[in-house]
């Protein structure tokens, strides 16, 4: 029974420190989805939660701690979490790289720096454990037991009763008596010692082999596991962009559709994809006409838009496609020939994706505006 219940402890501290070593990794990978990055705090006087943005990290690593302090084999709990954690979070990056690109590389310069930034700074702290708790903790318990038995002395040995003076030393030198414990060694007893040591050696060797084996099936996996190129990965986004559900405000893209979208929206202004084609052409090429027909109007929608990142200065162009998600919106503008047949440019915007980013880009918006207005 006693038995039992140390192990659903042992279970219930590893759990927890694997949720530790999780909310660790994401804290490290995302910190603005926990704490948005928001502009009215430079005009907040005083301490706020933000000035505690950059050591978030320090709360999951003290669970981590606290889960494997809670019990006996401290460091197996911590290890396991830690590295079970680590093991999975790079057997999932190239996958999510090359299908949900998003979680692993930010898509804009203002935002964090997704799960490539955290596996960084995770796998240093795991360094700085390996280092801590293998190394430099063993080291100093082991100097301050040895400095411990240096310092001890048998106390019969001190007390003055018992006191010698130099001659009563030298006249009876102390006489060790030999006595030897064991007869004829037992060749058999010998023989089952080296065969059970030499099989702890094979099986440590297996170990040690297995490990170096599964670290460099890790590392083949990380870097050779095919990725998309360009054409494909464009593709990719194309099918994915217009994923939509239904929400209270209506119905909207997924988080990840306006992502894709605005991806595809980037490529297509970075190499005029649409430039020449007439808006049904253009409708086809964005595969258009495998959305829903309720959905496609929203997508459709040219009514003028007001986004939190710009400053509207530029009247001629017109809305030709639009994807949000929550506050998150990709839009791509288009600017017709002078007989409105055919799409000479195509531009995109964003916005909601970091509120302190779009308040700055719009105050660009207006300064521009209001220099050429004066001029």
């Amino acid at each position: 029974m006693l038995g039992m219940l140390s192990g659903i402890m042992l279970a219930m501290r590893l759990v927890a420190a694997v949720f530790g070593a999780l909310g660790l990794l994401y804290v490290l990978s995302y910190p603005d989805n926990i704490l948005p990055p928001s502009p009215d705090i430079a005009y907040v006087s005083g301490w706020t939660v933000y000035d505690a943005k950059e050591w978030m990290w320090v709360a999951p690593l003290l669970l981590m701690e606290l889960a494997s302090a809670a019990g006996k084999r401290k460091n197996f709990v911590w290890f396991a979490a830690q590295d079970g954690v680590l093991i999975v979070a790079l057997w999932a990056y190239p996958v999510l790289r090359a299908t949900v690109p998003e979680l692993v590389e930010p898509t804009f310069s203002f935002e964090d720096g997704k799960l490539q930034q955290g596996l960084v700074y995770y796998s240093i702290i795991c360094v700085g454990s390996v280092l801590l708790r293998k190394v430099l903790v063993p080291a100093l318990s082991r100097n301050s037991a040895e400095e411990q038995q240096e310092g001890a002395m048998n106390a019969t040995v001190l007390d003055p009763a018992h006191a010698l003076t130099v001659r009563e030393i030298a006249a009876k030198p102390r006489q060790v008596k030999v006595r030897f414990l064991f007869g004829e060694p037992d060749e058999s007893l010998i023989r089952s010692f080296v065969r059970i040591m030499r099989r702890i050696g094979f099986l440590r060797m297996l170990r040690h082999l297995g490990v170096a084996l599964f670290t460099i099936a890790t590392l083949l996996w990380v870097f050779l596991y095919p990725q998309p190129n360009e054409e494909e990965a464009l593709t990719r986004d194309k099918a994915v962009m217009y994923e939509s559900r239904l929400t209270p405000r209506g119905l909207e893209g997924t988080s990840r559709a306006v992502h894709a979208a605005y991806r595809v929206m980037r490529s297509i202004s970075v190499h005029e994809s649409l430039a020449g084609l007439s808006v049904p052409q253009a409708e086809k090429w964005l595969q258009l006409d495998r959305v829903p027909e309720n959905y496609r109007t929203l997508l459709r929608d040219q009514s003028d838009i007001e986004l939190a990142s710009t400053n509207p200065i530029f009247e001629s162009r017109t809305r030709f496609l639009t994807v949000r998600s929550g506050r998150r919106i990709a839009v791509l503008y288009v600017r017709m020939n002078k007989d409105e047949t055919a799409i000479n440019v195509s531009e995109v915007a964003d916005a909601g994706w970091n509120a302190v980013a779009d308040a700055l880009r719009r105050k660009f918006g207006a300064d521009l505006r209001a220099n050429s207005s004066m001029r």
